[in-house]
């Protein structure tokens, strides 16, 4: 098994917490949140680990040294993630877990990605309705409707940011992004592919983490619901980080 993991954005609106470096290199408990997935990984004996860069490239390559190997997107400001997808396509040959950079994750998580059998199963989280970001309308395990404008009726969860595709349908999810790519889709998440799919009629599934701890880290409500949960795990009082009492006024949602 193979993991890719996008890691081109830039992060702007973490730059107080983070100044300019690549919003996955924000640490938690003294491990950035790039690194931490890296030795999940390696922990799980995936070694092949490909990491897309882009923007400040060489902070990652410094971060993470030989445990990796690097394709740089160098059109990360004028393009989105599925084009960092494209310049790995050579590497989508086999099962492979897809996912984004900016993710903190319990072991669980990865395990359950691990573990699934469907074509394209990306990772659930059915205990976030109406907070979720980015919104799954599912029926049993099949995603149905995607996106982040579906009304909190039709929304069943929020997904993750992980995917597992197995390699019995790589060459038809690699057909697909190829077509997008020449269609001059370059401005598209790289999920966009399963979502094309799912529009095409092909069944892509959804697998629910099952109350395990997840987060993106996208804005500074994220960032701080993570650190006081990590904090709360360590033991120790929920830190207010360098914003003061924002914290205090941040709604407090697990995962």
């Amino acid at each position: 098994m193979k993991a890719i993991i996008m890691a081109a954005g830039v992060g702007s609106r973490l730059k107080n917490i983070n100044g300019d470096r690549p919003k996955c290199l924000i640490k938690i408990g003294g491990k950035s949140l790039l690194s931490r997935s890296v030795s999940l990984l390696q922990g799980k004996e995936i070694t092949d680990i490909c990491v897309i860069t882009g923007y400040k490239s060489e902070l990652i390559h410094h971060e993470l040294e030989s445990r990796v190997t690097y394709l740089n997107n160098p059109y990360f400001r004028v393009t989105n993630s599925i084009a960092s997808l494209w310049l790995a396509r050579d590497m989508l040959c086999d099962d492979v877990i897809l996912m984004n950079a900016d993710l903190y994750y319990e072991e669980a998580v990865l395990d359950t990605a691990m573990a699934q059998t469907g074509r394209a199963v990306m990772l659930s989280d059915l205990t976030k309705i109406e907070d979720a970001d980015f919104r799954f309308c599912v029926r049993g395990n099949r995603i149905l409707k995607t996106g982040n404008k579906l009304s909190i009726q039709d929304t069943d969860c929020e997904y993750v940011g992980i995917v597992r595709v197995d390699k019995s349908f790589i060459e038809a999810f690699k057909d697909r992004l190829e077509e997008m790519i020449s269609s001059g889709d370059f401005r598209n998440w790289w999920e966009g592919v399963l979502y094309a799919c799912i529009d095409d009629g092909i069944d892509i599934f959804h697998q629910d983490v099952a109350g395990a701890f997840w987060s993106e880290v996208d804005h500074l409500g994220d960032y701080h619901r993570l650190v006081n949960w990590s904090n709360s795990r360590a033991g120790s009082a929920p830190t207010l980080g360098p914003f003061g009492d924002i914290s205090e006024r941040m709604p407090q949602v697990a995962g």
